[in-house]
C-alpha cells in the first residue's frame, strides 16, 4: 500500500494545507472597492487555469498573454515575492491600474489571512488576520504586511535548522522555499534545481551553488537536512581549496631549481662580472663555470691589491702636503698684524685734522648768530674772525705734517694685503689639494669595499647553484618541497576523512528516503506506461528525480516529467509529521515543456485521483495549481477544478489588452542572453 493509492487513502496529520490560497481578487482601486473582474476561488486539491488555444492556419491564437503566467505570479507576489512579472509586464499593469491594487485571502496553519498589495510601490501594503478582504483598508489595527511574511516564514520554517543551511554559510529562507513550490515557466522544466531565471525579474535570492543548494532546500524540506552535512560541506570546500593551492605551490616549488639555477647564473655574469657564467658548462675545463669564477676571483684579487697600493701612496702623500698649509698660513697671520699695526697708526694723525676742520665748520655754521656779549653778528666779530684765522693756520700746518705720513702708512698697507691675499691664495690651492685626495682616497675605500663584497658573494653564488643541482638531481632535500608535501599530505588526510563522514551521512539519508523513493514511483507508475520506474536518489550535489525505462534514462518529454513528478511528490509528502513542505504546489504551463499530451492528462488524472481519495478520508492537505491551454480530460474540466478560463479580450485576467500609456517598453524575449545565463 502506498500513500496515493486511491483504494487506500492514507492516514494524514494534516487536514488542510500548511499554507493555501482560498482567493484571488484584481482591484481597479480599494477606496472605493472597484474589482477589474469577479474574484478567483481556489480550493485544496487540484486547481487548474485554462488559457483558450487555437493553432489553426485561419486563426492563431496559442493561448499566450492572456494572464496565465500573471495569476501566478500575483500569487507568488501576495506571498512575499517582490515583483508580480516581467519589468514590461508590471509597467503595463500600472499604467493602466495606476491605483490598483491584488488581494489574497491565505489559509495559514488553519489561520486566515487577508492581504491587499499595490501594483505600484508607493501605495500601502495590508495584512491581517482573521479580517474580511473587502474591509481590509477600513479596519482599526495593525495591519503590516511583514507580520503576514514574517508569520508565514515562521510557520513553514519550524522545526528546520535555517541559519548557515546551505553552502557558503547562507540561511534557508522562505524566498526559496516559495521558488521550490512555483517555478518560472522560464525555466521550461528543464533541470529540476532550476527554480529562477533572470529574465523573470523575480529578485528571489539566489544560490551561491544552485544545484547543492537547491537539493539542500529539498533536504531540509524532506526533513532529511542534518546540520553536519552543511559543515562538512563548507569544510570539504575549504580543503579542496587548500589542497589545490597546496598543489600549485608544489609544483612551482618543483621548477624552482632550475629557475634558481638560471637566475644565480645570470647574476654572475651581469651583476659580478664571471665571463659566459650563463652558458659555461658546470665542471672544471677551460670553459667550465669553475674557470670563469677562478679568473673573476683572481681579477678582483688583482684591483684590490691596486688599490691597497695607491691607498697607501694617498696615505703617506696627504700629511705632507697638509704640513705644507702651516708656513704660508703663519705668513698670511703675520702680514694681518702688520697690515693692522699700519692702519691702527695712521687714523690718530688723520682724526686730529678732521678735529680741526670740524671746530672751523662750525663756527662758520654761526656766524649769522647774534653774540650774547655784544649786539653785533658773530661772523662780524673780532675776536671769531681771529679765531677762525687761527684754525686756518692750524689746520694748514697740520696737513704739511700729517698728510705725507697718512699717505706713506696706506701704501705700506696696500702692499701688506697684497701680500695677504697672494698667501691665502697658497693656502687654498694647498687645501684643495689635500681635500681631491681625500675624495680620491674614499672613493678607493668604497671601490674596494665593492670588490671585497664581490670576491665574498661570488663563491656563495658558485655554491648555491651546485646545491640546486644536488636538488635537482634528487641527490639532496629540498625542505621547502618536503614542507608543502607534509601539508599536503595532512590536507588530503582531512579530506578524506570528511568525505567519509559526509558519505556516511548521504548513507543514511538513502536509507531514509527510500519510502519517499517509493512513493514518487507509485506517482511513475500510474501515469506513464509500464517497464518505467522512477528512483529518487541523493548524492554529494543534489537531489534528483529519474524515470527510467529498464535500465536507462528515458527520454526529453518522460525528464520533464520527472520534474513536475518530483513536485507533486514532494507536494503529497507534506501531509507526513516529518515534512515541512507548505502543502502548495504552483506549476505554470508545463505542457509546453515538451510534454507530451496524452502523458500529460495521465498526470492531472492522477493528481485528481490522489485528491479524491483524499477527500474520502476526510480533508485534502495539499492545493495544486497549474496553468495550461490543453484542455485537460473531461472530468476535471468542471468547475471545481477548472478554476478560470482566459481568452482574448474581455475573456483576459485584466478584461483588457493591456499596454504601456507612456510608450512601448522594451519587452525582453524568452531567449534574451541574459536569461540564458
Amino acid at each position: 500500500m502506498t500513500p496515493t493509492d486511491p483504494k487506500h487513502p492514507p492516514t494524514t496529520l494534516r487536514t488542510r494545507p500548511l499554507v493555501w490560497v482560498k482567493t484571488l481578487v484584481l482591484l481597479k482601486s480599494i477606496e472605493p472597492w472597484d474589482e477589474i473582474r469577479p474574484p478567483i476561488e481556489f480550493s485544496t486539491g487540484l486547481n487548474i487555469i485554462q488559457g483558450e488555444s487555437n493553432d489553426s492556419d485561419d486563426e492563431f491564437q496559442t493561448g499566450h498573454g492572456i494572464g496565465k503566467t500573471t495569476v501566478c505570479r500575483l500569487i507568488r507576489y501576495c506571498l512575499g515575492e517582490e515583483t508580480y512579472g516581467q519589468s514590461h509586464v508590471m509597467e503595463e499593469v500600472k499604467s493602466n491600474f495606476p491605483d490598483g491594487y491584488v488581494g489574497a485571502e491565505i489559509g495559514l496553519n488553519g489561520t486566515a489571512w487577508a492581504v491587499l498589495l499595490p501594483f505600484r510601490k508607493t501605495l500601502r501594503k495590508y495584512a491581517a488576520e482573521g479580517v474580511v478582504l473587502g474591509e481590509m483598508a477600513q479596519t482599526e489595527g495593525a495591519k503590516r504586511y511583514d507580520d503576514f511574511i514574517e508569520k508565514l516564514s515562521a510557520t513553514v520554517l519550524a522545526g528546520v535548522t535555517v541559519t548557515e543551511s546551505l553552502t557558503g554559510g547562507q540561511t534557508l529562507l522562505w524566498a526559496h522555499v516559495l521558488a521550490m513550490c512555483s517555478r518560472d515557466q522560464e525555466c521550461r522544466y528543464d533541470r529540476y534545481w532550476n527554480w529562477r531565471e533572470k529574465r523573470s525579474d523575480a529578485r528571489t535570492p539566489a544560490f551561491k551553488k544552485p544545484k547543492v543548494d537547491a537539493g539542500l532546500c529539498v533536504k531540509a524540506i524532506l526533513g532529511l537536512l542534518d546540520p553536519k552535512e552543511v559543515k562538512l560541506r563548507t569544510t570539504q570546500e575549504g580543503l579542496e581549496k587548500e589542497i589545490e593551492e597546496l598543489k600549485k605551490k608544489v609544483g612551482k616549488a618543483k621548477e624552482r631549481p632550475v629557475q634558481a639555477i638560471a637566475d644565480l647564473r645570470i647574476r654572475l655574469e651581469t651583476e659580478f662580472g664571471v665571463t659566459d657564467a650563463r652558458n659555461a658548462p658546470l665542471d672544471n675545463s677551460f670553459t667550465g663555470l669553475d674557470y670563469a669564477v677562478s679568473t673573476r676571483t683572481e681579477k678582483l684579487d688583482a684591483q684590490i691589491g691596486t688599490l691597497n697600493e695607491q691607498l697607501t701612496t694617498l696615505n703617506r702623500q696627504m700629511p705632507l702636503i697638509s704640513a705644507s698649509l702651516l708656513e704660508p698660513e703663519e705668513m698670511a697671520e703675520a702680514l694681518e698684524s702688520a697690515k693692522a699695526g699700519t692702519a691702527a697708526g695712521t687714523q690718530p694723525l688723520l682724526n686730529e685734522l678732521e678735529e680741526l676742520r670740524r671746530v672751523r665748520q662750525m663756527i662758520r655754521d654761526a656766524e649769522n648768530a647774534r653774540c650774547r656779549h655784544g649786539s653785533v653778528r658773530i661772523g662780524d666779530c673780532s675776536y671769531v674772525q681771529a679765531r677762525i684765522g687761527q684754525l686756518d693756520n692750524d689746520i694748514r700746518d697740520q696737513q704739511r705734517t700729517t698728510l705725507p705720513v697718512a699717505a706713506g702708512r696706506e701704501q705700506a698697507e696696500a702692499r701688506l694685503s697684497g701680500q695677504v691675499r697672494r698667501q691665502r691664495e697658497l693656502v687654498a690651492r694647498i687645501q684643495q689639494q689635500v681635500d681631491e685626495m681625500g675624495r680620491q682616497r674614499d672613493g678607493f675605500v668604497e671601490q674596494r669595499a665593492t670588490l671585497r663584497t664581490q670576491l665574498e658573494t661570488i663563491p656563495k653564488l658558485r655554491e648555491q647553484i651546485t646545491d640546486w643541482h644536488e636538488i635537482l638531481a634528487g641527490r639532496k632535500p629540498d625542505t621547502e618541497i618536503q614542507d608543502l608535501e607534509r601539508q599536503l599530505a595532512e590536507a588530503d588526510r582531512r579530506l578524506d576523512g570528511t568525505k567519509k563522514k559526509l558519505e556516511k551521512l548521504i548513507a543514511d539519508q538513502r536509507k531514509r528516503v527510500a519510502d519517499f523513493s517509493g512513493r514518487f514511483n507509485a506517482l511513475v507508475r500510474r501515469t506513464v506506461p509500464l517497464h518505467h520506474n522512477g528512483v529518487v536518489e541523493i548524492d554529494e550535489e543534489e537531489v534528483n528525480f529519474q524515470i527510467l525505462r529498464g535500465a536507462s534514462v528515458s527520454g526529453e518529454a518522460i525528464e520533464t516529467l520527472s520534474i513536475l513528478l518530483g513536485d507533486l511528490a514532494l507536494l503529497f509528502e507534506g501531509k507526513e509529521e516529518h515534512s515541512h513542505h507548505p502543502g502548495l504546489l504552483i506549476h505554470d504551463s508545463p505542457r509546453e515543456a515538451d510534454l507530451k499530451e496524452g502523458i500529460y492528462r495521465r498526470m492531472l488524472n492522477m493528481v485528481s485521483e490522489v485528491v479524491k481519495s483524499h477527500q474520502e478520508q476526510g480533508d485534502v492537505p495539499f492545493q495544486y495549481i497549474v496553468t495550461t491551454t490543453t484542455p485537460p480530460a473531461a472530468p476535471l474540466q468542471k468547475k471545481s477544478i477548472t478554476k478560470l478560463e482566459l481568452g482574448e479580450g474581455e475573456r483576459s485576467l485584466f478584461k483588457i489588452q493591456l499596454v504601456t500609456k507612456k510608450g512601448d517598453a522594451a519587452r525582453p524575449s524568452l531567449f534574451d542572453e541574459e536569461g540564458d545565463a
